[in-house]
């Protein structure tokens, strides 16, 4: 799950991630999809079942044989707060282990700040909820971070984190438990969403699959054979640093020039006041649109935002061909707000793949349908997992 080896490890871990994917799930299904022998399967949920971690419920058939006593994780074992810490906004969810929702608060922001200023937002709210917790007898074990940026995710450490109003290198671990005294994961946004879309979303049936997140950056969560790809540097995913060359002065320019959120407003104010009406026309008399903007206007027909947009699945378009002849993924998953400019957005992105790829075999191409919550839901999951993993060594 959060490691480059082979997915086929014998260990409790391997399998409570497969459980979460699958369940309910009997032992003898688990060792079908992960290739274990029923003897290793049986272990592992037995060490499992001894922490508490999971739990049997009634028989099913299948038609055929036996009914088989079914797996699942249980809800209240313990529970973990999910933090989406944006570079616009944050937003603080509290989850069980089975990944549902019991509340949530997001703060959202009108400019880019810095880092700092949204991490002492973050622990701020981050406190409110650990209190809602305590007042309704709930149990935090963990925090896990989503954040843009390079990020060690052994260490919690982001280095010079792009795109927010300074650029800026934060021990997020460290401030965030000293804050709370709770255990505390830090996951790069793009893999933190692929873990939550893993586990919890539409790539639960998926081994392999890439999320490509567009936001004021452009990044990728990419999982090969079930695990997510980190890179020997962590730098696999960086997408929007993918370089191409410049004719015109010899130099490169990188897909963030033209693909990004940041890119589509300049697109925007550009294209508003060269057309000279619209709704994007005269809302810059008053101030620089927003995301929310561009999409509202292009609901709204706005001339200015249709271009944009229109021009945004072209890029989009050449980030994903480039993945797909890359990786060669089975899915690739589209987050970020542009996913809610239509219902269209996705197929003009795979109209000019076609052309791109010269209609070559795609993979699914989908919006993803928690594109809101999947950094949070994802950086929670990863709390989870390594929470999960700790019990398993102490016993």
């Amino acid at each position: 799950m959060i490691t480059t080896k082979s997915f086929k490890s014998n260990t409790p871990t391997d399998l409570f991630i497969m459980l979460q994917r699958f369940q309910p799930v009997a032992r003898a299904d688990l060792a079908t999809i992960s290739g274990l022998t029923r003897a290793a399967v049986t272990n592992s949920v037995k060490s499992l079942l001894n922490i508490g971690a999971i739990r049997e419920i009634g028989k099913k058939s299948n038609g055929v044989g036996r009914k088989k006593i079914q797996l699942r994780v249980k809800e209240d074992f313990f529970h973990v707060i999910g933090t989406d810490l944006g570079r616009r906004h944050i937003s603080v969810s509290l989850y069980n282990l089975a990944g549902d929702l019991l509340n949530k608060e997001t703060k959202v922001f009108d400019d880019v700040r810095t880092l700092q200023e949204n991490l002492k937002c973050a622990k701020e709210t981050i406190k409110d909820m650990l209190g809602y917790a305590r007042k309704n007898m709930i149990e935090v074990e963990g925090i896990g971070i989503g954040v843009p940026g390079p990020v060690d995710p052994d260490k919690g450490v982001v280095t010079c984190a792009p795109h927010y109003k300074d650029s800026e290198t934060v021990d997020i671990k460290e401030s965030i438990e000293k804050a709370t005294g709770i255990p505390v994961f830090v996951e790069r946004d793009a893999n933190a969403a692929a873990i939550g879309e893993q586990l919890f979303g539409i790539a639960k049936k998926y081994d392999s699959f890439v999320y490509l997140l567009v936001v004021e950056g452009i990044g990728a969560g990419i999982v090969i054979n079930s695990n997510l790809y980190r890179g020997v540097n962590g730098l696999a995913g960086k997408v929007g640093r993918f370089v191409f060359p410049n004719l015109d002065n010899g130099g490169v320019f990188s897909l963030e020039d033209y693909g990004s959120e940041i890119s589509a407003l300049t697109m925007a104010e550009e294209s508003a006041s060269r057309l000279k009406e619209g709704k994007l026309f005269d809302l810059l008399k008053t101030k620089k649109p927003g995301i929310s903007d561009l999409i509202d206007a292009f609901k709204d027909g706005d001339k200015a935002a249709l271009e944009v947009v229109e021009r945004m699945s072209y890029y989009t378009a050449i980030a994903v061909s480039n993945i797909i002849l890359f990786i060669d993924p089975s899915l690739v998953i589209i987050g970020g707000d542009f996913v809610e400019v239509s219902d269209g957005f996705v197929d003009s992105i795979k109209n000019k793949m076609r052309d791109i790829l010269s209609n070559r075999s795609l993979p699914e191409l989908v919006a993803s349908p928690i594109y809101d919550k999947s950094i949070a839901l994802g950086a929670a999951t990863r709390a989870m997992i390594e929470l999960v993993m700790r019990k398993i060594s102490r016993r």
